[in-house]
């Protein structure tokens, strides 16, 4: 049997968006004084909520952990995907009810969720903006996280935690829960989560953020499920500049809010052969520390090489792989295997008949590749004498030639022109005479004469 209650007239469920939606749109003062008027009735030394619940306020609830927050944030970072929101919630520890102690206080856990802009464009997004990504039935980025830890915790309030703990174990242990009971219960829950929204936005007030971040506070996962906007970026980075953070390119996001447009690529961050000061300062520039080195502007891709006018490239083929490699580039095609040489290339023309293959050309690999079978090329007409083997313009230039012989003009006889670089040592008489070759050929032309 489900029980409905009304509250200021409203259902429980419309109130809770009613307080909610004032959050959302910064009337946090006007929500906590509504649910402390209606809270009154129930609240006193024998009311159903202690009479604590009518005087507490914001004040009241002090974070802790808020000065190592940017470590925290700083550990979920990665290259180009920093976080850039953060949620401080009530959140649910384990998967058992917690137990108030002998005195009935119980520390409210509270819960730290990071986020990037892959769940939404938060870097570009002011406190206005935020609002676009949230809805009746929730926000968009629900769900879509990096992590989440206990980073902070919140004091103050243990006695008023373990009241409601108590008044719910109540409620979940009788068959049928009094609704009066119910409605305090609901009432007091959204206070705490009202309360908190104001603890998280004075502090921001008061000691700031570690960077700029959008924060978000209210329930997560646990009733009442509040979810509403703090602060976002402010109006003068995220709208005139678009950069997070020094050292960060301005991120590329797909939302629901901007549907179709592609994030933007990783970029490398390994740096091959690094000394041990420049990987400290890459890293640094990554975390958003300050380094000593500035960050290096991108290089520019190189300009394509125009085609030189009136020469044609070559194309390569394909290769295996299907890429076409540029001439030139460091692609090579696939070169053709060299033909074996052959001493048959050395004699006269012949008809282009297939031959053996040699047993170099053999795949051992396969011995399934079968042999060519030796075709026997067609008779050939034996040559005529002369000169049937040449061009037809060289075999009539020689044919005229042989028909019409020249005179040869005798050829003088070469003087003996006496040398002063070296002289022969004469002869002796009883040794054999000997002809070098130039006193053999002019020798052999005075015998033809």
């Amino acid at each position: 049997m489900t029980t409905i209650i009304a509250v200021a007239g409203l259902s429980e469920e419309e109130f809770r968006r009613a307080i909610e939606r004032k959050l959302r749109h910064g009337q946090a003062a006007e929500a906590a004084a509504q649910l402390r008027d209606l809270i009154e009735p129930y609240a006193g030394p024998a009311g159903i909520l202690p009479a604590r619940f009518l005087t507490v306020t914001a004040n009241d609830l002090t974070l802790t952990g808020w000065d190592a927050l940017g470590l925290a944030v700083a550990r979920h970072d990665e290259p180009y995907r920093r976080i850039t929101a953060l949620s401080i919630a009530f959140g649910w520890e384990g998967e058992d009810v917690p137990q108030p102690d002998a005195e009935g206080r119980l520390r409210p856990y509270l819960e730290t969720s990071y986020f990037t802009d892959d769940a939404f464009p938060f870097s570009q997004s002011a406190r206005a903006d935020l609002l676009e990504g949230y809805s009746y039935h929730g926000c968009s980025w629900t769900g879509d996280c990096e992590a989440s830890d206990n980073a902070l915790g919140l004091d103050g309030i243990d006695d008023l935690r373990g009241a409601l703990a108590l008044l719910e174990a109540r409620l979940l242990a009788s068959a049928a829960p009094d609704e009066d009971q119910i409605r305090a219960g609901s009432l007091g829950a959204c206070l705490l989560s009202v309360l908190l929204f104001q603890a998280v936005d004075a502090r921001i007030a008061r000691d700031g953020l570690p960077r700029r971040l959008c924060v978000m506070a209210g329930s997560s996962g646990v009733y009442p499920y509040f979810d509403a906007p703090v602060v976002g970026i402010p109006e003068d980075t995220s709208k005139d500049s678009g950069v997070v953070d020094a050292g960060v390119p301005p991120p590329r996001y797909s939302s629901l809010l901007m549907a179709g447009v592609p994030r933007g690529r990783k970029r490398a961050v390994l740096v091959l052969d690094e000394s041990a000061d420049e990987a400290a300062n890459r890293i640094a520039r990554l975390r958003g520390l300050p380094c000593d080195d500035p960050v290096p502007e991108p290089i520019a891709p190189a300009e394509p090489i125009a085609p030189v006018a009136g020469v044609d490239l070559p194309v390569p083929p394909p290769s295996e792989s299907g890429i076409i490699p540029i001439p030139g580039g460091p692609l090579l095609a696939k070169k053709p295997h060299a033909q074996h040489w052959d001493f048959r290339d050395m004699l006269s023309p012949r008809d282009n008949a297939p031959r053996e293959p040699d047993a170099r050309e053999t795949d051992f690999r396969d011995n399934a590749v079968p042999a060519l079978e030796p075709v026997t090329p067609a008779p050939r007409p034996l040559p005529e004498p002369g000169f049937p083997l040449l061009e037809s313009s060289l075999q009539a230039r020689l044919e005229a030639l042989v028909a019409t012989p020249t005179p040869v003009e005798p050829i003088a006889p070469v003087p003996d022109v006496p040398t002063t670089r070296r002289v022969a040592p004469p002869a002796e008489p009883d040794a054999p005479h000997r002809l070098g070759l130039w006193s053999r050929l002019r020798n052999l032309l005075k015998w033809r004469r």
